[in-house]
């Protein structure tokens, strides 16, 4: 009997065993849709989101798409981003965001013309990155634009951990005004939201048919505003074309780079509104380090959820405080920190010190 009951044990340990194995061999076998529509939107959105990214500025940030390159010599590149001038034209410094794919990297100037709401950005770099072959721009032809075509916005909407987000929807009107001018938007209801701002928008072929600029927001009536739903704008890439061809070197405006810190802060009481309070000292008083511009040199010294409590000997307690230290900085200031830093369980007073770049 003892017998049996082993040889019973050991046949479900087997069967269970394969059935693991079984399962983990699945999960490795790459997703094929049973449906072709389904496949070829996979298939063109993997292709065309290599070419979007996302514009940083020093008031926010925007999408945009790669669009044109050319070839520095010696493996340099200078590469050409489509975005809206909205996104651009009270940037300040500007950094191109590609995700977790490359570092980010600093733009080197850009032109916009505003009664389009169009802009193009240029950054320099070694790396080889994917262009959008757009034909309006490129080839001086028309892409065909039809109402009830199914629509793929690209685009960070809200913050960068949402980059390249995806949605889709359909041309519900071919031409609409836009800025006072006549024809030069599409209507369409795929989701669009604050960020998505001069992404792309691509029909089924991954032809780039316009580039998000707006929604509606709410509507006026007379029971007061009501939602409004599915009311996207996008300017025309037929529309925008000529005008983009027509940008040449003595338009764009160089991007002055100034010596800043580095740091992305929080102030304490907006921190502890959406995270943990364990991540901070008991009663903190200070500003929290979230983010870096891995550009500079903060980053080398400095780790996320820091509390920077005083800077050159001066306590600090909210973010103008850490900007008066910085009026009128320069390349190679030296400026000394201390930051409470979380180590195991237990906070430490921890001094650094960060050089501007």
């Amino acid at each position: 009997m003892k017998r049996k009951w082993m040889n019973i044990i050991i046949v479900i340990f087997t069967v269970l065993l394969l059935a693991g194995c079984s399962l983990e061999l699945r999960a490795e076998v790459p997703y094929v849709s049973p449906s072709s529509d389904e496949q070829l939107k996979i298939e063109m959105i993997a292709e065309v989101e290599a070419s979007v990214v996302v514009v940083k500025t020093d008031s926010g940030h925007g999408s945009g798409i790669i669009f044109r390159v050319d070839d520095l010599g010696e493996g340099l590149f200078l590469y050409y981003v489509l975005t809206n001038n909205h996104v651009v034209e009270d940037g300040g410094e500007m950094k191109i965001h590609f995700g977790n794919v490359i570092e980010d990297i600093p733009a080197t100037d850009y032109v916009g013309f505003e009664p389009y709401d169009i802009a193009v950005v240029r950054f320099q770099t070694d790396e080889v990155l994917r262009v959008h072959h757009v034909g309006p721009i490129d080839d001086n032809t028309t892409t065909e634009i039809i109402k009830g075509q199914d629509v793929f916005a690209i685009g960070t909407p809200d913050d960068i951990q949402k980059f390249n987000y995806a949605t889709q929807g359909i041309v519900s009107l071919v031409s609409y005004p836009y800025n006072g001018v006549t024809g030069l938007a599409l209507m369409h209801d795929a989701a669009i939201n604050p960020g998505n701002s001069g992404g792309p928008l691509f029909n089924l072929n991954g032809d780039l048919i316009g580039i998000n600029v707006a929604k509606v927001g709410d509507i006026s009536s007379a029971n007061g505003s009501l939602s409004s739903e599915g009311l996207g704008f996008a300017l025309s890439i037929n529309k925008i074309a000529p005008t983009v061809r027509g940008f040449i070197e003595t338009d764009y405006i160089d991007i002055v780079r100034k010596a800043k810190l580095g740091v992305t802060l929080q102030e304490v009481s907006i921190f502890l509104e959406e995270n943990d309070a364990s991540l901070l000292p008991e009663n903190p008083i200070g500003v929290v380090v979230i983010d870096f511009d891995l550009t500079r040199n903060a980053h080398l010294v400095l780790e996320v959820y820091d509390l920077i409590v005083e800077m050159n000997g001066i306590a600090i307690t909210s973010i103008p405080d850490i900007a008066a230290q910085l009026e009128g900085a320069d390349f190679g200031d030296s400026h000394e920190l201390k930051v409470m830093r979380k180590v195991g369980d237990t906070f430490t007073l921890i001094t650094v010190t960060i050089i501007l770049s």
